[in-house]
């Protein structure tokens, strides 16, 4: 976030008062480089032997940044109960490995992360999720007519406390907590803008646990959803469950988490 000091308020009404449009740049102090670490893993509900595992690194950037650094030299790696598996780089700062289904949805799962002579570490268990009852788009209207409603329907885990983070596409983000739908269907409306006849929307609802639901509701109520995607570092730190075991003052941004993900998709009329 920005901040700027009265006198430099005053300046900017000054210069609107005499009509001047010329830019000014504000002189922003440097901030500490950190490692940003995408690490949100999606397990699809089918039948699959093997799945694939990924994430994302990238590094903070100047706010007046045009590009956000992506990290394509570390060591990432997870460890099961049973075995080290190596994700392999690939493009745009993503790393990825196959693996057996098992081996992400049952026990803990360790990443580890060394890169410029510092070692990362964090550990999660899966949670499992809901199938998506519907999607269907609605008639209604938020604050203007040019929004899209959609209507979302899904069936809460029973006899559980549950947690659910929504991908609702377009950079769109939603946590939830079955506190006031426990053990029931619920409905709730997503109102989207600039969506076209014939656009289609693809979207996951992925099991979490509290530790990230807290985590993504305070990053999500601080990006306001400007960003198109959460991991973005937030005006002000949030921290997650990623730690830096060589030097923790160094510490990472970001989350590590396994989930069951279901998807539904729906065309806009």
């Amino acid at each position: 976030m920005r901040r700027v000091g009265f006198l430099l308020i005053c300046a900017f009404q000054m210069l609107f008062l005499v009509g001047c449009q010329e830019a000014i740049d504000v002189d922003l102090p440097p901030t500490e480089e950190r490692l940003v670490v995408d690490a949100l893993m999606r397990i699809p509900d089918n039948d699959t032997f093997l799945v694939e595992a990924y994430l994302k690194l990238t590094r903070t950037a100047s706010y007046y940044a045009d590009t956000i650094p992506t990290v394509s030299d570390a060591l990432v790696s997870l460890t099961t109960s049973n075995e080290t598996y190596t994700l392999q780089p690939e493009e745009n700062g993503f790393y990825s490995t196959v693996l057996p289904r098992s081996e992400l949805t049952t026990g803990n799962v360790i990443l580890n992360i060394e890169y410029e002579g510092e070692l990362y570490e964090a550990s999660t268990q899966y949670f499992p999720a809901v199938p998506i009852d519907s999607v269907v788009q609605g008639e209604e209207s938020l604050f203007s007519e040019d929004e899209t409603e959609v209507v979302i329907t899904y069936t809460d885990l029973a006899n559980e406390d549950n947690f659910y983070l929504f991908d609702l596409d377009k950079g769109q983000f939603l946590a939830s907590e079955d506190t006031f739908y426990k053990d029931r269907q619920f409905s709730f409306s997503y109102f989207y803008e600039d969506l076209n006849v014939q656009d289609t929307l693809d979207i996951d609802l992925i099991g979490i646990n509290k530790p990230f639901f807290d985590y993504m509701t305070v990053l999500l109520n601080q990006t306001g959803q400007a960003s198109g995607n959460p991991f973005v570092p937030p005006p002000s730190t949030v921290r997650g469950n990623i730690v830096n075991t060589t030097n923790k003052e160094h510490y990472p941004l970001g989350y590590f988490a396994i989930g069951a993900v279901y998807s539904a998709s729906i065309i806009i009329e």
